[in-house]
């Protein structure tokens, strides 16, 4: 591949234009090539938790490390306004790691920027950072990252910022919190001083309607040949008016930081880090990286290795407890057995069709004691009795016993359809039976499948 940026074309073009080595010096801003650590690149994945200081981190590396460019939407966001392209207010980021490139523009929106850079970023010799908070805490995430940057021999870190800060980062924090008092302050004083001088116009719009009813007064008493007296207690009201709408002239209070606020190690922003709806179905993936993903170094800048590791558990382990499970899925044992239940009620149902049905009771009776009787003759040797049946009839006939289906147990049935003369057990269910009938199983159903599928032990069923 063969460059050239000018001033002159290598072939004669059929139009006329400039090439970016005939540009004016005051057109261009030139760099120095960035210093490489050892004559290698180095890409830096930053690897934080959401909302915990993750963007303040990046901006000062960044301004410790003016040689690193970073590769992130926020930054095409930030290249695409410098160069005056305009943001729709109501396209604005929902969340600072994927605020979306959004300009109403074809060519911007449909990501083509971002696909570019990732093709050409990783065939320059440069130093980079990749904030990408969510994509660097997955493991599957950070290997696809990393495979981008195999061409050229780049130094692959990973910087894990989790836990408590260094003072150097508290200040920072600090820092920030305080230039944010100060810019609400002033922007509260702007808004006092416009609502100051909305009051002021209408008092002025309000004493010249005053003046003007009062010289047509005194015209008119003149008119008529009455003495004209001055109006004394209309001029102390004026007085004290205009000694109202004077600005306070006190000396405001210096803007500072409360003790919570110094105590405070992160900077809560405006907009979240990361959805809490993309969040809660993507957080049980998280992990620390590991040398095996194909990382040269990983560093703490924080805190040790053992103390991240478990403030990381416990992390994960608190949203487990607290956070539905978006990512679960119904297995293959829920979705069998759901399909053997619905079977199996339908088959109940039947069954209570054909006993209020009197033709298809008698038969079912008629089975019923002819299974009866050939089991008694089956066991007649013995002397055994059946105990569904009483005695015969002097007629030889199997009597089936009597039975009352409301003075049962009903944990104490073995056979739901039949309990000794025929009659299932649900035979009179009405419409509310067989409906918490469904709900009950269902439940029991969701219990055990939701352990199945899971299959988390931090998240027993």
């Amino acid at each position: 591949l063969q460059v050239n940026f000018g001033p002159v074309a290598l072939k004669q073009l059929p139009f006329e234009t400039r090439m970016l080595g005939g540009a004016a010096k005051q057109d261009v801003e030139v760099t120095a090539a960035p210093e490489l650590k050892n004559g290698k690149p180095e890409i830096v994945f930053p690897v934080a938790l959401p909302d915990k200081g993750f963007f303040d981190w990046v901006d000062a590396f960044l301004e410790r490390n003016p040689s690193y460019v970073e590769l992130s939407e926020r930054k095409i966001n930030e290249w695409a306004s410098k160069s005056g392209l305009w943001r729709p207010k109501s396209s604005g980021p929902t969340c600072n790691d994927t605020p979306g490139v959004k300009f109403g523009i074809p060519l911007m929106d449909d990501n083509s920027v971002r696909r570019v850079l990732d093709a050409i970023a990783p065939t320059q010799a440069r130093n980079y950072i990749v904030p990408e908070l969510m994509a660097n805490l997955m493991s599957t995430e950070r290997s696809e990252a990393l495979k981008k940057f195999s061409a050229l021999d780049f130094k692959t870190t990973a910087k894990v910022i989790m836990g408590e800060p260094d003072e150097e980062f508290k200040q920072i924090v600090q820092a920030l919190v305080l230039a944010d008092k100060k810019a609400a302050a002033e922007a509260k004083k702007k808004i006092a001083a416009i609502e100051q001088e909305r009051k002021r116009l209408l008092l002025d719009k309000k004493k010249k309607a005053e003046e003007a009813r009062r010289l047509k007064e005194v015209a008119q008493q003149k008119k008529l040949g009455k003495d004209v007296e001055e109006d004394l207690v209309e001029k102390e009201e004026d007085a004290k008016e205009d000694e109202e709408m004077k600005p306070d002239a006190e000396q405001e209070a210096p803007v500072e930081l409360t003790d919570d606020e110094k105590k405070l190690w992160y900077r809560k922003l405006d907009v979240p880090d990361v959805l809490e709806k993309t969040l809660s179905k993507t957080y049980a993936s998280f992990s620390l990286p590991s040398k095996e993903e194909g990382f040269e170094e990983i560093s703490y800048a924080w805190q040790p290795e053992a103390a991240v590791s478990e403030l990381f558990r416990k992390w994960i382990l608190e949203r487990k407890l607290m956070q539905p499970a978006e990512e679960l899925q119904p297995g293959e044992w829920f979705k069998e057995e759901w399909t053997k239940w619905q079977k199996t009620l339908q088959g109940w149902r039947k069954l209570q069709a054909e006993w209020k049905d009197p033709v298809k009771k008698k038969a079912r009776i008629a089975r019923k004691k002819a299974e009866l009787a050939k089991k008694k003759e089956s066991s007649g040797a013995d002397g055994e009795k059946e105990k569904d049946a009483e005695a015969p009839a002097e007629d030889g006939e199997v009597k089936l016993m009597e039975v009352n289906a409301e003075d049962i147990d009903v944990s104490s049935v073995d056979d739901v359809t039949d309990l000794g003369n025929g009659e299932p057990l649900f035979a009179y269910f009405a419409y509310e039976d067989w409906t918490l009938l469904a709900t009950r199983y269902e439940l029991h159903l969701l219990l055990h499948a939701f352990k199945k599928d899971l299959n988390d032990p931090d998240r027993p069923s």
